[in-house]
Formats: C-alpha cells, structure tokens, sequence
C-alpha cells in the first residue's frame, strides 16, 4: 500500500521533516521517494518501527556513515533522506552541506524583495496617486501587483526565518541565559564600532554587579548580582564557521549576543573567572587577535565613510532653496538640521573609530 504526501517547503525546516518521517516510520509509513518539483513524499506501507531519519543535501553516503547504520531510504538530486534503527548512534551526518544551501537561498531570497520593492513601489505609488485623480476601472491591476510583492516579502520572510532557526539550533548559537538578580537595562549606542571599548565597559559593570544577560540592538540588559570578574570580547567575523560557537561554547564561552546574519557577523561573549586566575582570552594567539581588530577596523571604518557621504550628499540636496534660510521651521529646514546632527555624530564616530584602533595596536607592539 502506498500513500503521497505534500510538504511545501520542507526543504526549510529540516528538522521537522525528519521529525515527521520518524513519526510516519512508527505508524507503518516508510518513505521510499521524494518528488523535488511536487515536494511530494512517497510513503509505503511496512512494518511499525523507530527509525532515525536526517536529510542529507549530498551525492553520496560516506562510509563511515554507512559503518555507523546509517542508510539511504529515499533520494532525489542531491538530497539524501537516510534511515538508522539503531538506539545509541554515535555519529550522525553533518549539516554544513545544508546550512550553505539555506543560507544562500535565505539570502537571495531577501536580496530579490529588496530589489523587487524598490522598483516596484516607487511606481506604484505614482499609479495609485495619478488613478485617484482619474479612472479608477483599473486600479484592480495595481492591487494585483501590490499583492505579488506582499506575497513575495511574505515567502522571503519565511524562509529566512526558518534558515534562521535552522541555523541558531544546528550551530549551537542560542543566547546563555542569565536567570537571577534584578533587570537592568543600559543603553549603548554605536557599541559596535568601539568593540575594544564595549568588553570593557561590560568588565567593568561586572565588577559593580551588573551580569550581561542579553543585547537587543543598543539596548543591554543586565541582571544585578554580586560583584564578580568575567572576560568580555565582542568579536566581529566577516563570515561564521559552523563550529564558531560551538567551539567557543565547549571551552567555557558563554554567547551574550550574535547578530541575526552570519556574514559580516558581530558577537558578544563572556567567561567568568575568579581573581586569583589568570584572565581568559578569546583568542591566545597574538595574530588572531590583531587580525580580529583589523577585520572589525575595516568593516566600520567602511560603514562610517558609506553613512557619512550619504548624508552629505543629501545636506547638499536640501540645502540648494537658496532662498530659505538654513535653520527654519518648515519642513526641509527640519530635515537640514537633522542631516547636520547626523553627520556631525558620524563624523565624530568616525575620528573614534580610528583612535581606538590606533589605541588596539599600540597593546600589541
């Protein structure tokens, strides 16, 4: 006897599915085919049985696998479904083949909304404004299109997010917690270009009582305990490994904070230690640890000058009326004011940024 099922976007929730088959397998439902176009599963009738299932984005099984129990019950192109029923299993497939794949479509996914919106809602934006004023028989159509773009963000959201979950579950990249003591929030604005500064600021209220529980963009969140001494480094990556935080995590890390991308990822990690021991360090090696200050030096170094020419180009644009004052109440008079604040502010994020880099160097010669 054979059944079909439908599972849309299984291809995104990858531990679900195997979770799904492992169930189907302890009612009688082995799966024996996949269709890639139809996102189809063939199940078969058998005998009910506890079955181990991952799903493999690979050509072929490697043999230490294969030695291990494991064993290719369905396969369609360069996916893998394998099967193991034994209880105790030592080594199971890896999942970076998978992570990449994911990851790519995650991002191009959201690459092709953004650019999908800005060229689509400029226009219809006009149409909608030019039809209010003239023929609305076909306004329907603006609607039409309106809908794919929503629908399109919709499906870009939804795999990134799922590529997301994936990701945090398989690269041990969940938040440690901090459960007791009071909450205590602090902001720190711009924190990420001042990484040396931020470890330690957080050093330091961890010496009055204030233990780092969780970052939510400029916004910390602390819990009051008893004086103590934990290592802080915030660390920027131009791109994370799978075994990034897992390995820091099996040598006493314990991860505060990670940015929601893996590209041009920046992270906050703590290690408490007592007095008496010698400080920890993120990295021992002293050339790891001036590239780290270099990658971080390059990326906001780059955002800065972005941030900065992009604010003057527009302080120019709304300072051509010649004829209006700089400073004035009206609309673009407000709007020069706050152009001025911001590249002021950006300008002198951008003197500190050096300063603290030049100050990061001078430690290590």
């Amino acid at each position: 006897m054979i059944i079909k099922k439908a599972r849309l976007f299984w291809s995104y929730q990858i531990n679900k599915t195997e979770q799904w088959l492992s169930i189907m397998a302890e009612q009688g439902w082995h799966v024996t085919d996949v269709n890639l176009w139809s996102r189809v599963f063939t199940f078969e009738k058998g005998e009910k049985k506890k079955i181990h299932y991952r799903i493999q984005y690979a050509k072929t099984l490697p043999e230490t696998l294969k030695n291990e129990g494991w064993n290719i019950a369905a396969s369609a192109g360069k996916w893998l479904f394998v099967s193991n029923v034994t209880e105790i299993i030592q080594i199971y497939p890896p999942r970076d083949s998978i992570l990449k794949r994911n990851r790519t479509h995650a991002y191009t996914a959201v690459a092709i909304v953004i650019f999908q919106l800005a060229l689509q809602m400029p226009i219809l934006l006009i149409s909608f404004i030019i039809l209010s004023f003239m023929d609305q028989q076909n306004i329907w159509l603006l609607l039409l299109f309106l809908g794919e773009a929503i629908a399109l963000a919709c499906i870009a959201a939804y795999i990134f997010k799922s590529y997301r979950r994936f990701e945090v579950l398989e690269m041990d990249a969940t938040i440690d917690p901090v459960s007791n003591g009071k909450k205590v929030w602090k902001l720190k604005p711009g924190w990420m270009y001042r990484l040396e500064e931020t470890s330690k600021w957080l050093e330091q209220l961890a010496l009055e009582g204030y233990v780092l529980e969780k970052v939510t963009a400029t916004l910390f969140t602390f819990r009051k305990t008893a004086p103590t001494t934990i290592k802080y480094e915030c660390v920027f990556e131009y791109k994370v490994q799978p075994s990034f935080f897992s390995a820091h995590k099996e040598v006493g890390w314990q991860l505060k904070y990670s940015s929601n991308v893996t590209v041009l990822n920046y992270s906050i990690w703590a290690m408490p230690y007592r007095e008496n021991e010698p400080i920890p360090q993120f990295s021992y090696d002293m050339k790891e640890q001036k590239q780290s200050i270099k990658r971080a030096f390059k990326m906001n170094i780059s955002m800065s000058i972005y941030i900065i020419l992009i604010s003057s180009i527009a302080l120019y644009a709304n300072t051509l009326d010649y004829e209006e004052p700089f400073i004035s109440w009206s609309l673009s008079g407000i709007t020069r004011t706050l152009l001025l604040a911001g590249l002021l502010f950006w300008l002198y994020h951008f003197l500190r940024i050096i300063i603290y880099y030049r100050k990061s160097m001078k430690a290590y010669q």
